[in-house]
This record gives C-alpha cells, sequence and structure tokens, in this order.
C-alpha cells in the first residue's frame, strides 16, 4: 500500500509546506494584481484570475505533482489515486460532503452577521476580489475564471489535502484537521482579516470532514460547490 510508506510530517515543516504559497498569494494580491490593473487596463477582479492562479494555484497543483513523483511513485493512474486520497467516492462522501456544505454556508452567514453586528462596514471580499453582475459584453469574464477555479479547487486539494494530509496525520493523529485547518487559515493572510474570520467554518469544518472520510473527494465537493455556486450566482445577477 502507497500510504503505508508515508513518513511523518512535523509542524515547522508543515507550516513551510503552507508559508511558501502564502508568500506567493501576498505577491500576487499585493504587487502582481495592481501591477497588471494599471499595465493592461483589465478589471482587477480578472487580473486576480490570472495572477491568482498561475503564481499560486496552478504551482500548488504542478508541485503536489512533482512531489508525488520524487517520492518514486509511478505515473500510473491507480497509485496516483490512492496517494492523493481519490482511489474511491461513494454515497457516503458524497452525503457528509452536502451536508458539510449545508452546515459550512449556514455557518459562514453566521459569521458574515457577526462581523456586520461588529463593524457596519464589514465585507469579507477585498476590493480586487468583488464581482458585479456581468452584462452581456462581459461574458469573457467567465473565460479568465474558469482556468483558476480548475487550478483552485485541485491545486489546493492535491498539495494540501492529497500530499500533504496524510503525511501531517502520522505526526498529528487525531489533531490533524486543527493543525491543518489553522496553517490553511493563515493562507489566507493576504486576504485581510475580514475574509480570514468569514472563511473559519470551511477552513476548519473541510479539513475535519476530509479526516473523517479519508478522502480528498470531500474536500473537492465542499470546495467547489461553495466557490463554483457563489461566483455564478453573483455573476449571473441571481444574488447581488
Amino acid at each position: 500500500m502507497v500510504l503505508k510508506n508515508i513518513k511523518p510530517l512535523g509542524f515547522f515543516l508543515s507550516l513551510l509546506f503552507f508559508t511558501i504559497p502564502t508568500l506567493l498569494l501576498y505577491m500576487a494580491t499585493h504587487f502582481c494584481v495592481p501591477w497588471l490593473a494599471t499595465w493592461s487596463q483589465l478589471p482587477r477582479v480578472v487580473c486576480w484570475y490570472i495572477c491568482g492562479g498561475a503564481l499560486v494555484f496552478l504551482p500548488l497543483f504542478l508541485t503536489a505533482l512533482l512531489l508525488y513523483r520524487l517520492e518514486g511513485h509511478p505515473w500510473k493512474i491507480s497509485p496516483m489515486l490512492l496517494r492523493f486520497r481519490l482511489n474511491q467516492f461513494n454515497r457516503r462522501i458524497f452525503g457528509i460532503s452536502i451536508i458539510g456544505t449545508i452546515v459550512i454556508s449556514l455557518l459562514t452567514y453566521i459569521f458574515m452577521e457577526i462581523g456586520k453586528f461588529v463593524d457596519p462596514n464589514f465585507s469579507s471580499q477585498p476590493a480586487f476580489m468583488s464581482l458585479q453582475p456581468l452584462g452581456s459584453r462581459e461574458y469573457w469574464i467567465l473565460l479568465a475564471w474558469l482556468p483558476m477555479f480548475f487550478f483552485n479547487i485541485m491545486g489546493e486539494a492535491f498539495f494540501w489535502r492529497g500530499y500533504l494530509f496524510p503525511r501531517q496525520e502520522a505526526s498529528f493523529g487525531n489533531n490533524t484537521w486543527m493543525v491543518h485547518g489553522l496553517l490553511w487559515t493563515l493562507f489566507h493572510l493576504p486576504f485581510g482579516w475580514n475574509l480570514m474570520f468569514t472563511l473559519l467554518p470551511i477552513l476548519f469544518l473541510t479539513s475535519y470532514l476530509v479526516q473523517i472520510t479519508r478522502s480528498t473527494w470531500t474536500d473537492i465537493v465542499i470546495h467547489t460547490i461553495i466557490n463554483g455556486t457563489g461566483f455564478l450566482l453573483i455573476a449571473f445577477g441571481i444574488v447581488r
């Protein structure tokens, strides 16, 4: 079994696996997005899709595959699916993912309301991520969003939940979801405290559900539904 060969991963090495992507995210949000917006005159949200995808999420995806290969695994589907915990998807995993999505959505709404209660000007979205309903001539923005969306979901899933999570379990056991959730929260620091606070339910509850299901599919389902649905509802003017 491939997973039996996974070595423990201590806290400081785990921190390194999150710190480097966090620094890349900081560069993308604080330097690349403003520069590209000024140079290209593209909408800032499109600049975020380009910079975030190219500097953060695509590298996460490719690094996961590289580390997998450096472990000595072959480029074969079965061992790859097993190593990244994508080897099974069943009704139990799907059901837990859907229930988790509902609970996370409700808790996220509560956290947003708490934020607004404390600060009437509370906004969970950084300015460069804000999106207005798309007009008929703006649907091209979907083309910029789709690659970033794919690598956002799959990059985080492969690198953190697929590659890193099993190795963390060898070190932290039943507490892995808390350690992983904390480090995943720190990754969002470049977005600001408001968004970090709003994301706490998805960051910790998803980590917990990934641990109890021992499946990366749990993360993919939850992440896809919440991120994808939210974007599409706003983009097509269903939610304002």
